[in-house]
């Protein structure tokens, strides 16, 4: 009886010790986004955005993996799912400043530049030191000319 109860609570200890967390996902859809693998990155992150799903990093990773899904395919619904993804992001956390920088991004590369000012801007009350601050300057003043 003694064996069986080990044998047990050993299975059980092994099971609980390969459960995956969403960080573990989250990391290893960077880890295939960084090789290529476009595709398993997304199942990655929503992997880790079931297990957290008020996680504004998944939601914006997600939003970057769908975006180089969109540079990829040229297929217009993955530009949907890029912009909900920034978008939950920063439901769960307004002052996101990479989602803030990323959904901005999109718009002005989408041609919607005004709509990406007020992201932008933001993004810089945020974090005025961001590394590509005068970028972003120079993107919201060649709006607003």
């Amino acid at each position: 009886m003694k064996k069986i109860l080990l044998v047990v609570l050993a299975l059980i200890l092994i099971s609980c010790s390969q459960k995956k967390s969403a960080q573990d996902y989250f990391n290893k859809g960077v880890q295939l986004i960084e090789k290529g693998e476009i595709d398993k990155s997304i199942e990655c992150y929503q992997q880790g955005l079931k297990l957290e799903p008020k996680s504004a990093v998944g939601n914006n990773l997600l939003g970057m993996a769908y975006r180089s899904k969109f540079n990829q395919t040229g297929d217009s619904e993955w530009k949907k799912k890029e912009i909900a993804s920034f978008e939950a992001a920063l439901e769960i956390n307004p002052d996101y400043m990479n989602a803030l920088v990323n959904l901005g991004t999109t718009y002005y590369y989408s041609g919607e530049k005004k709509k990406a000012v007020p992201y932008f801007k933001h993004a810089l009350e945020v974090y005025p030191e961001h590394p590509e601050a005068e970028q972003i300057k120079k993107m919201i003043a060649e709006v607003e000319e």
